[in-house]
């Protein structure tokens, strides 16, 4: 034990990788529903100052993680905190919010008063308690002492597996009843063709023997990926790329049709790409897929429209064109359906889904 110590001391970074790397293999852990995530990382960290307390890393460290950290949530939650701020549900949630603040810090002042803790131990343990970091900070710079450190870490690990474990108290005792969307998300699954009866078949003909719900979007025949029209002939081995909006949805594909083959077609882009954007601006909502005009060499058609209830509601490539893009709203769900659209770039030479110009055909299905 002692010479671990001494290793750990002298190398304060191997200690801090190695406190970050068993803390998230200990938030993996899941027992019977609780875990405890990334705050792992603490009780590890805390483990980690117990064995070797001179293992710290330098102070500018960890404000270099704190700002980080900061940085980080002001650009994910950036637009929701402004959103919040005009509408009458993010101004409850933000009253709460604050209510719950002046709460705790009530609740601090009690405590220091009834215990007679002093006001650097009484602040550490606000911070603590709301897992506020910024909050430890600004205690440190104000008092320009370790106190606000000593009731922080007292109070964090609480202020972090309390929530957790009242959670999981709720849900195992209340057992409450969350409705989950059904098809609300687009599935891929690559399969390759070995059943003898859909052998030189169109695309169209096998889609008949498929459940409603899935589409060919693109098949790869030897080493070369292409869009997959319903006029397209497959043959044996070749591989079919089959979106659906369940997992179990696309396991009755496999069955029907073959065996799996996991990345054949999407971990090589050289003649087909694809992306999945969501359609937000004003001027695409409410216009057919035909009539958006596409970036590049014309040659990118987009393969299906998923709406926020789940219907596919574009058929491959070029017969998307009588599909109507609807908003979508990734971070504040409206009123309006949202619809996440798989746009395909086809970087292969002009076939039957393209003209000889290279554009999109528009041929009816």
């Amino acid at each position: 034990m002692d010479s671990l110590r001494t290793v750990l001391e002298q190398q304060p970074l191997m200690a801090l990788f190695l406190t970050i790397a068993i803390g998230y293999l200990a938030g993996e852990l899941n027992l019977k529903g609780f875990s405890l995530g990334v705050g792992a990382v603490l009780f590890v960290a805390l483990a980690m100052g117990w064995l070797a307390p001179a293992a710290a890393p330098p102070p500018i460290l960890g404000t270099f993680g704190l700002a980080l950290f900061l940085y980080a949530v002001g650009v994910q939650y950036g637009r929701q905190f402004f959103a919040g701020l005009t509408s009458a549900s993010g101004l409850r949630a933000n009253f709460m919010g604050l209510a719950g603040i002046l709460f705790s810090g009530l609740v601090s002042i009690v405590i220091m008063k009834v215990m007679g803790l002093s006001l650097g131990h009484a602040l550490g343990l606000f911070a603590g308690s709301n897992t506020s970091t910024p909050a430890l900070q600004a205690a440190l710079a104000t008092l320009g002492n370790d106190e606000p450190a000593i009731g922080y870490s007292v109070a964090y690990p609480f202020g972090v597996a309390g929530p957790i474990l009242c959670l999981y108290l709720a849900f195992a005792i209340l057992k409450p009843k969350i409705d989950v969307a059904t098809g609300s998300r687009m599935e891929l699954l690559e399969v390759g063709l070995t059943q003898p009866e859909f052998f030189g078949k169109r695309v169209g003909e096998l889609m008949t023997a498929l459940p409603p719900q899935v589409q060919i979007v693109a098949l790869r025949r030897g080493d070369y990926n292409r869009p997959a029209s319903l006029n397209s002939v497959i043959a044996e081995n070749d591989v079919l790329l089959a979106v659906g909006p369940t997992r179990a949805v696309l396991d009755q594909v496999q069955t029907i049709l073959g065996q799996p083959a996991h990345g054949a077609i999407t971990a090589d882009r050289r003649d087909l790409d694809y992306l999945r954007v969501f359609a937000s601006r004003p001027s695409v909502i409410g216009r057919t897929l035909s009539a958006l005009v596409l970036p590049g060499d014309k040659r990118a058609i987009v393969a299906h429209v998923l709406r926020g209830d789940g219907d596919l509601q574009a058929r491959p490539t070029w017969c998307s064109s009588t599909a109507i893009v609807s908003a979508s709203s990734p971070t504040a769900p409206t009123s309006r359906k949202s619809a996440a659209s798989s746009a395909t770039r086809s970087k292969a030479p002009p076939s039957s889904a393209t003209s000889r110009s290279g554009s999109v055909s528009r041929s009816a299905c």
